[in-house]
């Protein structure tokens, strides 16, 4: 092992004190960082006095925590005892003595705090949020621009330290989904930022460059491993004004382990007849050079296929063409302040309908895909366990097509995976990890899981899980779609699972049955108290799909039911909701 490398970090379940773990955390960031002689001993004469460093993280799927630890793992290098707190499991009673912090947090959602920051936010945007003349700060956000409200949160925690009075000693920077570069240089000019004047510099290059964590498989987001299709089976019934597809792969070969709960992270291609209307309306012939997503060179019509995104219009193109072609209407869309006419304006247009709209726009084809956005992977919820499916992995996958603006539109990976790909045919995978997203530890404690439409997915996973480790405890599916002739997702697994004794309970809202739409927050309150003595009885409440109104729903329906069957008021209610976040008892994985 090479010592100087390796820096470990306690975790946050560490039976220590935050200050205790700070302690630790230097003192082994002391012993492992500073090229140690062979016992291990260091002189005196080196010893300095190390920095307490605090660092936040607000986290929906990962990301910002593995981005949090390896913040720690290089600021134990630089002189700091580093401290990596959960922000859901933070003491809010500890910011007001923080002297250096550091916060990585996603935006959830229309421009909300991820699950696990809640509870801190409210308390910081409150009037009981203390002072904090004395702490120094810094604020990496994480976000997709494809989103109007892009890093929100984060934006607003930046802002909100500084009301407070703390010291912004770097600037916050915003991440778009390709965040490896601006992470590497954020890191460095905060450490670098909040380190005392005696400190060490680093002395290797301006941007320190943190290796992801290690897995025991060389395939990764950056070398997806090609799984072979073994199934792409419909699963809605005929007439269904849905279609939505089973698919299977195999994982053979190939080390990559999930559990259940995980996202499978897939890397798509274009539609090449929607490729080829792009080299038509640009007056070009495809084969001309560009530069690739990672800057080699490849002919046009390969970059358009396989490295950018060709739908979304994305605000530098739309600036571009505004410009080019003098339209009032898109330069009036493209200035300050026109968020709401410019979001009217996207929905349902396409990259596609820009170039059509405004012929007289022309751009050379290194410039053009300049303005294009990188093509990015789709992640889905796994549908399967481990164990139940040795060597495979499934997901369920509602296909998008809708029409528009006189045009049939096409969604990138779902028609990729549905339609262009032929079965044994290689599907680019990676596995993204999902701690926050588990089945309950305890084997015996009840399972709630609310999973609509698509939303069932993880839940097929979490129930062959639990069989096939014996686990006894209940477990309740609350699910729902548009019709149940039709639509009823794994209607034959879901009724064997509940002749079989796996699944204790099931409610079933199919919104198009009847003359009035019936939804599974419905079902929720009409069975408010038995849902709640499951709680009571240490249940996990699980929730998975549509972010934007589904998931905001079923939350209200949640506090619904906790105020009208445990009897308490609204702020009661809101406390006992809380609470279970804090004990990773209410669950969501939603988009």
């Amino acid at each position: 092992m090479n010592q100087q490398n390796f820096v470990p970090v306690l975790p946050d379940n560490a039976p220590f004190t935050p200050e205790q773990r700070a302690y630790l955390n230097g003192f082994l960031a002391g012993l492992f960082s500073r090229a140690p002689q062979p016992n291990l001993a260091v002189p005196a004469s080196e010893s300095k006095p190390l920095t307490p460093l605090t660092i936040l993280f607000g986290s929906q799927t990962g990301n910002a925590e593995n981005l949090s630890k390896r913040i720690a793992k290089e600021a134990g290098k630089r002189g700091f005892a580093p401290t990596v707190q959960d922000l859901g499991k933070y003491a809010t009673a500890q910011l007001a003595s923080e002297r250096a912090l550091l916060v990585v947090t996603s935006t959830f959602g229309d421009g909300e705090p991820p699950d696990n920051a809640k509870t801190v936010w409210e308390f910081l945007s409150s009037d009981a949020a203390p002072k904090l003349a004395q702490t120094k700060f810094s604020v990496l956000a994480l976000g997709d621009t494809n989103y109007a409200k892009f890093c929100a949160f984060g934006k607003s925690v930046d802002e909100r330290l500084e009301q407070l009075g703390a010291a912004r000693v770097h600037p916050r920077t915003d991440c778009d989904v390709e965040y490896e570069v601006a992470f590497a240089k954020w890191m460095n000019g905060a450490l670098s930022a909040l380190a005392p004047a005696a400190a060490p510099k680093p002395a290797a290059s301006p941007v320190v460059e943190a290796a992801p964590p290690k897995t025991t498989s060389t395939y990764s987001k950056s070398h997806p491993f090609p799984a072979p299709l073994l199934a792409n089976v419909r699963l809605n019934g005929e007439g269904s004004a849905k279609d939505t597809r089973h698919f299977a792969f195999s994982l053979e070969g190939s080390g990559l382990g999930y559990e259940a709960g995980d996202a499978l992270g897939v890397r798509a291609t274009n539609c090449a007849e929607l490729v080829e209307e792009f080299i038509r309306a640009l007056g070009r012939s495809g084969e001309e050079p560009v530069p690739d997503r990672d800057g080699k060179e490849t002919p046009l019509r390969e970059a358009l296929i396989h490295h950018y995104e060709i739908t979304r219009i994305p605000s530098p193109l739309l600036k571009a063409v505004a410009e080019r072609s003098g339209d009032a209407v898109l330069l009036k869309l493209t200035a300050p302040g026109a968020n709401g006419e410019l979001t009217k304006f996207l929905w349902g247009r396409e990259i596609i309908d820009l170039l059509h709209g405004h012929p007289a726009a022309k751009f050379a084809p290194t410039e053009f895909v300049a303005l294009l956005k990188k093509l990015q992977p789709r992640l889905y919820s796994i549908s399967s366990s481990p164990k139940a499916h040795p060597g495979e992995v499934h997901l369920c996958v509602g296909v998008v097509r809708y029409d528009s603006l006189g045009r049939s539109r096409k969604g990138v990976c779902s028609t990729f995976l549905a339609e262009r790909v032929p079965t044994g045919g290689a599907v680019p995978v990676f596995v993204h990890h999902n701690k926050n997203f588990r089945p309950p530890a305890n084997p015996n404690a009840p399972m709630i899981m609310v999973g609509p439409g698509t939303g069932i997915a993880p839940f097929r996973a979490f129930l062959e899980e639990r069989r096939a480790s014996g686990a006894k405890g209940k477990n309740w599916l609350f699910f729902g779609d548009q019709r149940g002739a039709t639509d009823f997702l794994f209607r034959g697994e879901v009724e064997a699972m509940q002749r079989d004794g796996i699944l204790s309970r099931l409610d079933l809202a199919f919104s198009r049955d009847q003359a009035e739409k019936v939804y599974v927050q419905h079902r929720m309150t009409e069975h408010a108290k038995e849902l709640f003595a499951w709680l009571e009885e240490g249940g996990g409440f699980y929730v998975c799909g549509d972010a934007s109104r589904m998931a905001k729903d079923v939350d209200a329906a949640l506090h619904q039911v906790i105020q009208t069957a445990g009897v308490k008021s609204a702020e009661e209610a809101t406390a006992y909701v809380a609470a279970l976040k804090k004990d990773k008892r209410y669950q969501r994985d939603v988009y």
